[in-house]
């Protein structure tokens, strides 16, 4: 059987294909992107406010130290160098660290580390520093290089994943709504075959009937033409026992047709004829043609009643068994009618 799904044209195909299967991986992959987007913009913020509270806490740590390192030894003298040597350690989140002294009216710094270009000091933290004979203002600038390196890695982070993990359920999905598109063709055809095959059996009902009809009204037919023609049909097996016999048996007989069932139709033929009978048999069979014979057969009341008549013998041949039974008709002979 031809499947309905070859005969759509690529059109037909695609638009089958969209309606529905194929919204549902494009509404996996929409979702997927949007919440790997949002996602990735609030693990960067996060991030980047973790490393901002890693500056403030650097700063912090930055003023104890001075503040430990001034109790420790007391900058006299040479105050530049002594804050080169304490700042000496490396601090990779701080683009600059500067001191201003708050003693007097001046522009230069008492120390300062890295570029010595104006930078954005929106995000700079300021410290003031009191000592036994200074008074300091620390200042320190954060990288915001740092900032950005670590939102973007964990934005990176999370689209890598978020995309691995759509893509998973896109492909997922879509191998799912072709088994399911698949499925529903199959269905769709199995339902066609369906259709056509219970209109297939509806028919051959209708000719069932028509053809029972037919067969009743052939019987019929068949009753009435035996009905009328007077004659006694029947039919015997191979050993010569009646299997049928019409209702005219009944008059001639005086015996009912289901009571000669299975009785050997020689019980029914006078004695004296009985061997002729057996010989019309035999050469109606070996001979293939249809044989005559008058005889006389016996009624219930054998003594009184004897019924002369003239039987027909003809052989059945069978296509596939060969030799089937007799088929015989008998009529009243012209001395009784």
């Amino acid at each position: 059987m031809e499947s309905t799904s070859l005969n759509r044209s690529p059109g037909q195909y695609i638009r089958s294909l969209w309606h529905p299967f194929l919204w549902v991986p494009l509404v996996v992959l929409v979702a997927g992107l949007t919440v790997t987007a949002f996602t990735a913009e609030q693990l960067a913020n996060h991030t980047r406010i973790l490393a901002e509270h890693a500056y403030r806490a650097q700063h912090d740590a930055l003023v104890n130290r001075l503040h430990a390192e001034a109790v420790a030894q007391s900058p006299e003298r040479q105050v530049e160098e002594w804050l080169a040597s304490v700042f000496s350690m490396p601090y990779p989140s701080l683009a600059a660290i500067r001191v201003d002294t708050l003693e007097r009216h001046t522009k230069m710094p008492l120390f300062q580390t890295g570029p010595l270009v104006p930078l954005d000091d929106s995000r700079s933290l300021r410290s003031e520093i009191n000592l036994d004979r200074h008074h300091w203002l620390i200042t320190t600038m954060p990288d915001n290089t740092v900032f950005r390196q670590r939102a973007n890695t964990a934005r990176y982070a999370t689209w890598t994943a978020g995309t691995m993990i759509t893509a998973i359920g896109v492909a997922l999905t879509l191998f799912l709504s072709a088994r399911i598109h698949t499925l529903s063709d199959q269905l769709s055809d199995r339902q066609l075959a369906s259709e056509k095959l219970d209109q297939q059996l509806g028919n051959m009902q209708v000719e069932k009937s028509i053809l029972r009809q037919a067969l009743n009204d052939s019987e019929q037919r068949s009753r009435d033409l035996v009905a009328l023609s007077g004659a006694m049909i029947g039919e015997l097996d191979e050993q010569g026992c009646i299997g049928f016999i019409s209702a005219t048996a009944a008059d001639w007989l005086q015996r009912a047709p289901a009571d000669l069932s299975e009785t050997p139709f020689e019980e029914l033929v006078a004695p004296e004829h009985r061997a002729n009978f057996r010989k019309a048999l035999a050469a109606a069979r070996s001979e293939k043609q249809m044989h005559r014979i008058d005889l006389e057969l016996l009624t219930a009341d054998q003594d009184e009643n004897i019924v002369p008549a003239t039987l027909r013998i003809l052989a059945l041949q069978d296509p596939v068994h060969g030799f089937a039974g007799y088929r015989i008709s008998a009529r009243p002979s012209a001395a009784t009618t």
